[in-house]
């Protein structure tokens, strides 16, 4: 039982029960709030989804839905949410891998192994636990803003706080003075990941997502960018991680977060 089936099952006129809703609402941060107060919540948000139809148009509205549903991305769409998520979670940790063996750093052989490997697994988690959150459900239910809203932020500062330990890891005068070209990272990093934003897109089920939730995959994306550019780019320089590395969420959620086309989508 997944979020979606819940949804679904309102958008039917029904309040979903049985020993697997239960089951998922024991687990889930958010679907509980749909089922409060005699399921005040889920028959209100089912009403707000559905248009008022007579008979007549019915059949046009399913028609519409199913002509929705088909080609590559409503495949996508449906596969489960963990089957999702570890596909988005690879194309980040592959973009890594293909620098760390291709364009590997020049310091790679002085650095520090245990550091480089544990803040590559501590950004490995962060896009482990924020896909899973990302792509969790069809909708997110009303007042759910402030919980995406700290999510996002979370992600946001995850790669600033690293890049805060990242000079540990040499003792090199040469590569801690190394300011080199904070915008030529930016623009390296920012570019390669459009394949980690363009998966998310296809694996979205939502057709209307809250901006607080297309701020938070920017942020994952910049987790993705800081993941390749860590086995990519020498640099131990701190205003050079904060600059040309931490900002590469920033922008990206900035970017996600136009794409909302009303306040509508922040709901």
């Amino acid at each position: 039982m997944e979020c979606a089936e819940i949804r679904r099952g309102f958008l039917a006129g029904r309040v979903p029960a049985g020993p697997a809703v239960d089951a998922h609402l024991k687990s889930c941060p958010s679907c509980p709030e749909l089922f409060d107060h005699g399921a005040v919540l889920g028959r209100q948000l089912a009403e707000a989804v559905l248009p008022e139809a007579g008979a007549g148009d019915l059949f046009a509205l399913v028609e519409r839905d199913v002509k929705a549903e088909v080609g590559l991305r409503a495949r996508l769409r449906a596969l489960a949410t963990p089957v999702r998520s570890a596909a988005l979670v690879g194309v980040a940790v592959a973009l890594g891998l293909s620098q760390l063996l291709l364009h590997r750093r020049e310091d790679f052989a002085d650095y520090s192994a245990p550091l480089f490997w544990v803040m590559s697994a501590v950004l490995v988690l962060a896009l482990v636990a924020g896909s899973l959150r990302l792509l969790k459900g069809a909708s997110a239910p009303l007042a759910a803003q402030a919980r995406e809203g700290r999510a996002a932020v979370q992600w946001l500062l995850l790669p600033a706080l690293i890049a805060l330990l990242m000079p540990l890891g040499t003792s090199s005068p040469k590569w801690l003075a190394a300011w080199g070209s904070p915008g030529a990272c930016f623009s390296y990093g920012a570019v390669l990941v459009l394949p980690f934003v363009l998966l998310y897109w296809l694996f979205e089920r939502r057709d209307d997502v809250p901006r607080a939730v297309l701020i938070s995959a920017g942020a994952l994306a910049g987790i993705a960018a800081n993941l390749l550019l860590y086995a990519h780019c020498p640099s131990s320089h701190l205003g050079h991680l904060l600059l040309g590395h931490a900002t590469i969420g920033v922008a990206w959620a900035l970017v996600l977060g136009l794409v909302s086309r009303s306040p509508q989508r922040s709901r």
